[in-house]
């Protein structure tokens, strides 16, 4: 896993290949561990350290139909849960700036139950994402996320490859 806790300006520094030291930030570093925490909570679906590092008010910004809020998210997860028993994450790398955390992963794990109609099949899936975060306070209040939710489909079978 890659860490990065970088200052947009070190930031683009380090890029342009300047040859300086780049201290670490400590509130960036806490909230880093925080989001590192949380992750891994989502995908064990352990509720009790989601309520922990969320804020009340949470808005997960990817339920266009669905319940948005702490409780929506937290069924959420338990729903994938449910289908995934055995997920895993490899959480490739964690970068923050201000107030806001970027998360790269790949997850993997077996379909045990329907899906979105498709009947469950043990089949194994292998799909990358990201999530990008907002805290306040040391809690999460914001979460977008993007995955590639085609090559998942195929892997189940559901459209062609």
């Amino acid at each position: 896993m890659t860490i990065q806790n970088l200052s947009p300006i070190a930031a683009s520094e380090a890029s342009a290949g300047k040859q300086e030291t780049i201290r670490a930030q400590p509130h960036l570093e806490a909230l880093i561990q925080i989001i590192t925490r949380f992750e891994h909570a989502f995908r064990a679906s352990d509720q009790a350290t989601i309520d922990e590092l969320c804020d009340p008010g949470l808005v997960d910004h990817n339920t266009p139909e669905g319940d948005s809020t702490l409780a929506g998210f937290k069924q959420k997860v338990a729903y994938f849960k449910a289908i995934f028993p055995d997920l895993e994450e490899d959480l490739q790398d964690v970068i923050a700036s201000g107030d806001t955390v970027a998360t790269r992963w790949v997850l993997t794990g077996s379909q045990q139950q329907e899906f979105m109609g498709i009947p469950a099949s043990g089949q194994t899936i292998r799909v990358e994402g990201m999530n990008f975060y907002r805290l306040r306070e040391g809690r999460v209040t914001d979460m977008w996320t993007q995955f590639d939710g085609v090559a998942m489909m195929q892997q189940l079978s559901a459209i062609p490859a």
